[in-house]
Order: structure tokens, then C-alpha cells, then sequence
């Protein structure tokens, strides 16, 4: 993942990482693609995530003008997460067994909209 992605670490001041997220560039993809995993501590520490999650978005959103990112649909709480943070539901690709969620977050700063499946929408 060195030389081809983004990294940030997500801890509290003092204790173990929560979790690890940041950018993935993919030889075939236009956008990077957006990806998280987080510890066992997510849950009680949720706030955390939360105000995290907007800060490296917002950080990430000086240099991107599109971000994509893929959820298994069985986590409703991650999906949610995502459309929270602002990206958008644009389609659902299957891998038996498996259903996931694909997501696309145009930049807002900017006025334009790269992906066919958000227009008209603009941000």
C-alpha cells in the first residue's frame, strides 16, 4: 500500500488506534477510492470517528475533486456512515454472496460534477 495509496492514522490521544483510513489510487480507477478500517473500539469511541471522519475529509477535499468508495452492504452502519460524510449511493455491484454498495463524494468546494451517474445533481 506504500506507494500507491494515502495513509492516516485515527487514535485517541493516548490509546490504541481506532482506526486507519485514507486514499487508494488504483491503476484503472479516474478517482481515488476512499477506504477505512476500524479497531473493536468504534463503537464506544464514536465521537471520535465521527469528528475524525469530517476532518480527513475535509483535509482530503483540498487536493481531490472525487472520491469513491465500495461498502458490503451488510454493514447498514457503515453505509450510513458514508452517505453521512457526504458521498452518494450510485449503484450496487454483486459478488455471490456477497451485495455491496458503491459511492461516489464530489468534491463541494468545486462546482463541477465528473461522475454521469450524479448528473444533474450538482455539489
Amino acid at each position: 500500500m506504500y506507494e500507491c495509496s494515502e495513509c492516516y492514522l485515527v487514535r485517541k490521544e493516548g490509546e490504541t488506534f481506532i482506526g486507519v483510513g485514507g486514499l487508494w489510487y488504483g491503476e484503472d480507477q479516474d478517482y481515488p477510492q476512499m477506504f477505512f478500517m476500524f479497531s473493536d473500539k468504534i463503537k464506544e469511541n464514536f465521537t471520535t470517528i465521527a469528528r475524525g471522519s469530517k476532518m480527513l475529509l475535509n483535509y482530503l477535499d483540498k487536493t481531490q475533486p472525487q472520491m469513491t468508495m465500495t461498502i458490503l452492504a451488510d454493514y447498514e452502519f457503515m453505509v450510513d456512515w458514508a452517505v453521512w460524510l457526504g458521498f452518494e449511493p450510485v449503484g450496487v455491484t454483486s459478488s455471490p454472496p456477497h451485495k455491496y454498495v458503491d459511492f461516489v463524494r464530489c468534491n463541494p468546494n468545486q462546482k463541477s460534477v465528473y461522475d454521469e451517474t450524479l448528473r444533474p445533481i450538482t455539489h
